[in-house]
């Protein structure tokens, strides 16, 4: 049962954020397919209209910090009829390949490795048959050992395969339409600590098929001031366990600053709102929701082909549904070369 919402992606998302490349795009997803991200003229986590020119290969590390639940929390909320699983971080690593298709459209192609570590569950097999097992005391549901703990849940992701084509471009502005799919390449059969198959949320893939679309721009507020933007929305269909990610729609505004330089400083704003997951048809009242981040970072060239970054996306607005917990901070750290 899935309490903890991954909110991004990027993701992110958004979440989740993403990875940067330097007059092109890549592009990133978590767990589940967590929307795309990418780099536009100098942002690191908006996608951008800026076409790639040459093949672009970049690594990025996208590491999310959560607030979690104390024991007696989890045993608490199962004493409400509240099954509640959590984890208190999520680490992603990410090899992207963009190449030019024509001057006005380019692909990219991302493989994933996704590891979320530190879990308790209080409604999971073991912990059902646990607080069964043992007498109330007081009143209340005892305190014995029956949190299931998992210690991580590490493996390949899906892959994304992300396409851009430029249909406007006057010289000072571009816009791009962005379609995409993530493919259910990647691993859905972790178990937890005690053997019990993972819930699908948690797993490093998701058994399903997801479509992304949008449209991205790239431009300039002043001669010294680049603006990269995108609006995105995801749906996809139901994944292993008969459970289905909610749809989510996300946006990104990035604004880099003294772009013709080699260090370029980044501020961005990054919005994802997803709707309420389902479970064998059925609404996950505790997920779903709402996050805008506050993302600076600051991007590095080099050399005219090679460039490094870091940011930190921090949320300044978060409205989780139900019990979910809350995303505390993110951080991300990347490399890129061209060909």
């Amino acid at each position: 049962m899935f309490k903890h919402k991954s909110l991004h992606n990027a993701a992110l998302v958004a979440t989740a954020a993403i990875p940067l490349l330097l007059g092109g795009i890549s592009t990133t997803a978590h767990a589940h397919g967590e929307s795309i991200r990418g780099g536009g003229g100098g942002s690191i986590n908006a996608v951008g209209a800026a076409i790639l020119e040459e093949p672009v290969v970049s690594l990025r590390w996208d590491a999310r910090r959560y607030k979690t639940f104390t024991d007696q929390q989890l045993i608490d909320f199962r004493a409400q009829g509240e099954d509640v699983h959590m984890h208190s971080s999520e680490d992603a690593y990410f090899l992207s390949f963009g190449f030019p298709v024509n001057e006005d459209m380019d692909i990219n192609l991302m493989l994933q490795y996704n590891n979320f570590k530190k879990f308790k569950d209080n409604g999971d097999q073991f912990a059902s048959d646990c607080f069964t097992a043992t007498p109330a005391v007081a009143g209340n549901l005892s305190t014995a050992n029956c949190i299931s703990p998992t210690e991580e849940s590490p493996g390949f992701g899906d892959m994304l395969v992300t396409g851009r084509y430029r249909f406007f471009n006057d010289g000072d502005n571009q816009w791009t339409s962005i379609f995409g799919v993530i493919l259910p390449t990647g691993k859905i059969t972790n178990k937890t600590d005690n053997g019990e198959i993972i819930g699908t949320h948690n797993q490093p893939g998701s058994g399903a098929i997801t479509f992304q679309g949008g449209v991205a721009y790239s431009g300039h507020l002043t001669e010294g001031i680049s603006i990269d933007a995108d609006a995105l929305y995801r749906f996809g269909t139901q994944g292993a366990k008969q459970f289905r990610a909610g749809n989510s729609m996300q946006f990104d505004v990035a604004a880099s600053f003294a772009h013709h330089s080699s260090i370029i400083p980044v501020i961005e704003l990054n919005g994802i709102f997803f709707d309420q997951d389902l479970e064998n048809d059925e609404i996950k009242k505790n997920s779903g929701g709402d996050v805008i981040y506050l993302s600076p970072g600051i991007s590095f060239g080099i050399n005219k082909k090679q460039s490094i970054y870091t940011n930190v996306s921090y949320p300044i607005y978060q409205e989780l549904t139900g019990i979910s917990n809350d995303e505390k901070y993110r951080w991300s750290m990347g490399w890129s070369t061209s060909l």
